[in-house]
């Protein structure tokens, strides 16, 4: 597998901003790379790599600017390297598009979905019509585009019921696919609409253990329907950290839902133990305060230190 060399695009081709979106203090990018600039970096690696373009949203730049992005890893960077994206559903219904998609080494074009639940995506202020979004990838499907997909919880008006909903869909999209998924904890930033409305009461955020509990079960359900997650949670920088004001802001907050994640997996496969799972898991369990001895513990209806007497690590 490549190792990934992300350039970040924040705000590029975007048509409105969402109410919890502020993309460079999310990364810390202040302004977009031109082709040329993105071409100028890729001379200097030396090994090939999947070159990503993160923010905004790709597909919204004219053909001609899309071609130019990727014609830029084409022509610089080193042989065997792939290009990874992100972009709105709806901007690869275009026939056209596709084809220009479709002749470069694309690895995974990530979907931005955060919901497909019209209440939610209306107080989100996220242009979308779910049944468009899913037509629209039924079209990618049909064109063999690889596909992965950014989904968030916590999200205003959002409930568990509905983001667990919204996965059943994409899954009876998906079909026997294996999609990369990215799930973000929806953070208060400054400089949003959200920051707003968490500060006029209209808007209350998700604890660090309501977010690792849900994340857990949205994972766990993920991963039985052939989702297979590769992040979880932004990552961690100097420029987020001074930014985030409210929400589930914690370091190891994508280790502790994978923790709770495993915790319901296990007891949902033997209720009583004992528990088998990877060695390289121990820390999902023992670290964080025994986080994931803890949610064995719950869903077991034990105690903890029984819970830790039957897991059972393994190489």
């Amino acid at each position: 597998m490549l190792k990934k060399f992300p350039f970040f695009l924040p705000f590029a081709g975007c048509r409105g901003q969402c109410v919890y979106c502020n993309q460079r203090a999310i990364t810390g990018a202040v302004s977009v790379p031109s082709p040329n600039d993105v071409r100028l970096v890729l001379k200097k690696l030396a090994e090939p790599r999947e070159i990503c373009y993160f923010g905004g949203s790709f597909c919204r730049f004219p053909k001609e600017t899309v071609k130019e992005y990727l014609d830029a890893v084409a022509e610089a960077a080193p042989s065997g390297s792939t290009i990874r994206f992100s972009t709105y559903p709806g901007d690869l219904s275009d026939d056209e598009m596709r084809a220009l998609i479709k002749s470069y080494p694309v690895s995974r074009i990530e979907l931005g979905i955060p919901s497909l639940d019209p209440a939610v995506l209306a107080s989100c202020r996220r242009e979308a019509d779910p049944d468009k979004i899913l037509d629209d990838i039924a079209v990618m499907m049909r064109d063999s585009l690889p596909v992965g997909v950014q989904m968030m919880i916590g999200l205003p008006g959002q409930s568990r019921a509905s983001s667990l909903n919204d996965m059943e869909k994409l899954a009876a999209v998906k079909k026997n696919d294996k999609w990369d998924l990215r799930l973000y904890p929806c953070l208060v930033i400054t400089g949003t609409e959200l920051e707003r409305m968490w500060r006029s009461g209209r808007y209350a955020p998700l604890s660090v253990f309501e977010a690792a509990l849900w994340g857990g079960e949205f994972i766990d359900r993920a991963a039985e329907l052939g989702f297979v997650p590769i992040r979880i949670g932004l990552q961690e920088t100097e420029s987020l950290a001074a930014e985030v004001i409210a929400g589930p802001h914690h370091p190891a907050l994508g280790e502790l839902i994978l923790a709770d994640a495993e915790a319901r997996r296990l007891v949902r496969c033997s209720h009583d133990g004992p528990w088998r799972a990877p060695r390289r898991f121990v820390s999902r369990f023992t670290g964080h305060g025994r986080f994931g001895v803890r949610r064995l513990a719950a869903y077991a209806g034990i105690t903890e230190n029984e819970a830790g007497r039957r897991i059972i690590f393994e190489d």
